[in-house]
């Protein structure tokens, strides 16, 4: 059994114009867990991202996804990228078709040869994601939020084993917010790896399994929520706030006789109340 969905070994990159943006990173991604990438403003996280999605190919070290090294000609991206669904943060990056349903079925044109099953698949994201009433709209006239979830619509249309989403709630209500997460969590209890990327601990500390925290292109730990927000210092480094709760405890837990385990229970038995 794969424990592992990818793996990179000692992974570097270097943009074109000579900045260092990531330096050796050795990192596994746990199989169908939920996983937070943290880390503030140039900690690498994006071009992580691009790596993990074949967008970018490493300057030094290597990737492996299912034990299998990444292969970066035309047939071997087309696989991966089938495997590994990638969300940018600004969605006009990622819009290509001229309609909304064109861009949700374009992916699914490319998998699939029976339109059948592009058409079935199409119909329940665009109710998944409250898209009827835009369906034949140009994506550019649509508002940053409403593109948002067009762009999701259609990652998550292909049944993806990996999600990658960066800031995927960036500009959206709390009500397509919340939407949002309760999908992915849909997915994750199918077996999918979600892992996102995103600037609040709160919800990191709530909703992942798993938490990395970047720092200058380098991995400055990776570990359980609980494990890692207690670790003050390294908040402090990484320039990330303490997560409600766990500043909450470190001031009044003793007082009201709650502690860290008490809240991981509560997050186990009742992960509804903590999304």
């Amino acid at each position: 059994m794969i424990e592992n969905i990818i793996e990179l070994n000692n992974v570097s990159y270097t943009y074109p114009n000579g900045e260092k943006a990531i330096n050796k990173i050795n990192l596994a991604i746990p199989k169908g867990k939920k996983i937070a990438l943290l880390g503030g403003n140039g900690a690498g996280k994006s071009t992580l991202m691009l790596l993990l999605n074949g967008i970018l190919k490493p300057t030094k070290g290597s990737l492996t996804y299912q034990n299998l090294s990444y292969n970066y000609n035309k047939k071997g991206l087309r696989e991966l990228r089938s495997n590994i669904g990638l969300l940018f943060p600004e969605p006009d990056y990622q819009l290509i078709a001229p309609s909304v349903y064109e861009e949700i079925t374009f992916g699914l044109l490319n998998k699939f040869k029976d339109v059948e099953i592009v058409r079935a698949k199409a119909a329940k994201v665009i109710v998944d994601f409250s898209l009827e009433a835009i369906i034949n709209k140009p994506p550019h006239q649509l508002s940053t939020g409403q593109k948002k979830r067009v762009c999701l619509a259609a990652v998550l249309a292909m049944e993806p084993e990996l999600v990658v989403c960066d800031e995927p709630t960036s500009n959206l209500d709390p009500m397509y917010s919340k939407l949002i997460f309760n999908y992915l969590d849909l997915l994750n209890e199918k077996g999918k790896t979600i892992l996102i990327s995103t600037h609040d601990t709160d919800k990191a500390y709530t909703w992942a399994d798993c938490i990395v925290i970047m720092h200058q292109g380098e991995l400055l730990i990776k570990g359980t929520p609980d494990t890692v927000f207690e670790d003050q210092n390294l908040l402090n480094k990484a320039n990330l706030e303490q997560p409600f709760l766990i500043d909450f405890l470190s001031n009044f837990g003793a007082d009201f006789n709650i502690t860290s385990k008490t809240i991981s229970a509560l997050k186990k038995q009742y992960p509804k109340m903590f999304r």
